[in-house]
């Protein structure tokens, strides 16, 4: 068993390395943590998660100060963990991004807003990826010919494409109506929309998840 623990510790800290050098904006505070946190998780995908976050530091200077302040707190260094642990379990690209965009954004605040970003991490751990998808569908008022939902639509058709709910219906559409059904029932539990009619609306507490993990909030900062 010392011997396994040991070869295993070597693997962590040769992959550590490895991202060293794929991520010099935050290499030094990433690497301990690595090794302490996810010794028998998917590191490749923590990798990646890595060089999102590393990305996000990077487009703003002084973001790299203040990520590194709040890893000298309880709080900063807990989100941090948090994202270590949940990219780790990551297996969409997508998820990973945007869980990097969360992350970076909670420890380059001015200062860290804990209780709010440990609410939108957990949040975001409840919610499957076609889920995600469904709130940021909603997220934006739809327009007649509007290019984003209609661009959303043709890149996700089997979750997103509305289906048949018409008598004698293939057995298929019926099943994947039955899990566009479920994905805005979660939606509604968690109060991250609202239904209006016979529509559905993003509430405040979906927008601000919105917020933190959506490029497009980015490119408006």
């Amino acid at each position: 068993m010392p011997e396994l623990e040991t070869k295993n510790i070597d693997r962590l800290t040769s992959i550590a390395k490895g991202v060293v050098g794929l991520c010099p904006y935050i290499r030094s505070l990433a690497s301990e943590a690595i090794g302490n946190l996810i010794p028998n998780q998917r590191l490749d995908r923590v990798v990646h998660f890595l060089r999102e976050l590393d990305d996000q530091v990077r487009q703003v200077d002084s973001r790299l100060g203040k990520l590194e302040s709040s890893l000298q707190s309880s709080e900063g260094l807990d989100l941090f963990e948090e994202g270590l642990v949940q990219s780790a379990r990551a297996i969409s690209r997508e998820r990973q991004e945007r869980l990097a965009r969360l992350i970076g954004r909670s420890l380059t605040e001015e200062k860290v807003k804990y209780a709010e970003s440990k609410k939108l991490l957990n949040l975001f751990r409840e919610l499957t990826d076609p889920e995600v998808l469904y709130l940021l569908f909603y997220s934006t008022n739809p327009t007649l010919r509007s290019s984003f939902h209609k661009q959303m639509m043709e890149e996700n058709p089997d979750v997103l494409k509305p289906v048949s709910r018409e008598m004698g219906a293939p057995q298929e559409q019926i099943d994947r109506g039955a899990l566009q059904d479920s994905y805005k029932n979660t939606l509604l539990r968690l109060g991250l929309i609202k239904e209006e009619g016979r529509s559905h609306q993003v509430t405040s507490l979906g927008r601000l998840l919105v917020r933190y993990i959506d490029a497009r909030s980015e490119e408006k900062t």
